[in-house]
């Protein structure tokens, strides 16, 4: 057993970034201002960013075809896959979809609407959502058992009914309760599916529902819609045309030209999204496979082929075009290394994300730097200036309980009760960022400490969440 101090120190060891964070007097707002939308990418990124840019605004206007939402694709690219495409659920991912636009996202007439990119190749059985959400301090299964292992970028469009998985859930609601379900299931229900095709477009949609209802009606129409676009989709059409046209990039040569593949497999091992970072024969080479159930297999590469480990999946030419039609048929899946490698270190997109981003992304980073200043020196320059290592994930949404405990809210208890005011977001700004990021801390140290040498941490909630001790 360990107390919660040095919980604090092992993640300041771990993790310097977050560690930081937990020593800031920086206001939420000011950190916004300063850290999360301060960026001026290099004229060379943002070239190479326009055919990007134009994918997505492409996605946005597929899925919304009747202009319900006004994208900003001026503002600058992020890259903060931090939640897992599926409804609106996990606390801290939830804060860092509204903190990372915090000092602007009351102004939409001024700013317009922004996207942030989940990751998709998850099963609904992962541990954001684990089949279902989270209510009233009460878990409600959402989806069958018997797909717990499907991923939900490769699901079909689901009828979902919050009532009839809340009745069997087994858990009781007050009147109050049951009645903020049948307004949040009618929410759900009410979602124009025009332009969706799959289950992940129609978490596009239904989560921009939620999203409104964490705002009262009062002000909900001036605040900024935040679009949770599934990141695979996008480059689903992306890269394939990426890698027939850009065969001297590094991401095109890390795969494809033989000697610089074998110093990249060198120098990337072990790294957190690439491979062997869990002993060997973890992790996954370049792609994951995506069996015909709906599954996902680690691939490794074997010469010049891709293989599936569990032996399902057919071998995979690991040639431009063979790679290219997978990709297209959403059957290999980008990696974490192949996609931070592409948006974020070739094009130059910011990079957000929560304690495990940003022990790892920095490692993908001064991986990248060993490859290119042994390579190509001006690419490494590239490379150098862009930011890796800004955290934006944190628990932002709190409320005291009849017996006066602070409470951590969910998406849906959110929405239930609306919490983000203007009053509510402008205390929230006022917070000193090591106070808000202090609920993080378990969490933090289970990611961050190697299994062998985790501790129960001792802690109560109140030590956890006393910065909020202002909340009504």
């Amino acid at each position: 057993m360990i107390t919660l101090e040095q919980a604090i120190e092992q993640i300041k060891r771990a993790n310097p970034v977050f560690g930081g964070l937990l020593d800031s007097d920086e206001t939420l707002l000011d950190y916004a201002k300063s850290r999360l939308t301060a960026y001026q990418p290099l004229p060379e990124h943002k070239r190479r960013q326009a055919g990007y840019v134009k994918e997505l605004r492409s996605e946005v206007e597929r899925l919304f075809p009747k202009g319900e939402v006004r994208v900003n694709f001026d503002e600058e690219l992020v890259l903060d896959t931090t939640d897992h495409h599926n409804i609106l659920n996990f606390p801290g991912c939830i804060g860092a979809h509204l903190l990372s636009r915090f000092d602007t996202v009351q102004d939409r007439a001024a700013h317009g609407d922004y996207f942030v990119l989940d990751t998709g190749n998850v099963p609904f059985s992962e541990v954001l959502h684990k089949r279902g959400v989270e209510f009233a301090g009460k878990h409600i299964n959402l989806f069958p058992k018997k797909d717990r292992h499907r991923l939900t970028s490769h699901y079909p469009i689901y009828v979902f009914d919050l009532l009839k998985s809340a009745r069997q859930s087994g858990h009781g609601f007050s009147a109050d309760e049951w009645s903020s379900l049948e307004r949040l299931n009618a929410v759900i229900n009410g979602v124009d599916l025009t332009g969706c095709q799959d289950f992940s477009d129609q978490i596009v949609k239904v989560n921009l529902a939620i999203w409104r209802e964490f705002f009262p009606p009062e002000i909900r129409e001036s605040v900024r819609h935040c679009v949770t676009l599934e990141h695979n989709h996008v480059l689903r059409r992306f890269l394939p045309e990426f890698l027939a046209s850009n065969r001297g990039s590094f991401v095109w040569r890390s795969m494809f030209d033989p000697g610089f593949r074998k110093l990249v497999l060198k120098e990337f091992a072990g790294i957190y999204g690439t491979w062997d970072y869990a002993g060997p024969g973890s992790g996954t080479h370049f792609f994951w496979g995506a069996l015909p159930n709906g599954e996902q297999t680690s691939l490794v590469l074997d010469g010049d082929v891709l293989k599936d480990r569990a032996g399902v999946m057919a071998d995979t030419p690991f040639t431009p075009e063979a790679v290219s039609a997978g990709i297209a048929a959403n059957v290999l899946i980008p990696s974490i290394f192949t996609k931070f490698s592409l948006v974020a270190f070739y094009l130059g997109a910011k990079v957000m994300g929560g304690p495990g981003q940003t022990e790892y992304v920095p490692k993908l980073k001064e991986a990248w730097l060993r490859v290119l200043r042994a390579t190509d020196e001006a690419e490494a320059e590239l490379v150098e200036a862009v930011p890796a290592d800004v955290m934006n994930v944190v628990d932002l949404a709190f409320h005291k309980t009849s017996d006066g405990k602070v409470f951590r809210e969910w998406g849906l208890d959110i929405a239930r009760r609306r919490t983000f005011s203007s009053d509510y977001l402008r205390q929230l700004g006022a917070m000193p960022i090591r106070a808000a990021m202090r609920s993080l801390v378990p969490l933090s140290y289970y990611r961050l400490t190697p299994a062998e040498e985790r501790q129960d941490i001792q802690h109560d909630a109140a030590e956890l969440n006393a910065g909020f001790s202002w909340v009504d």
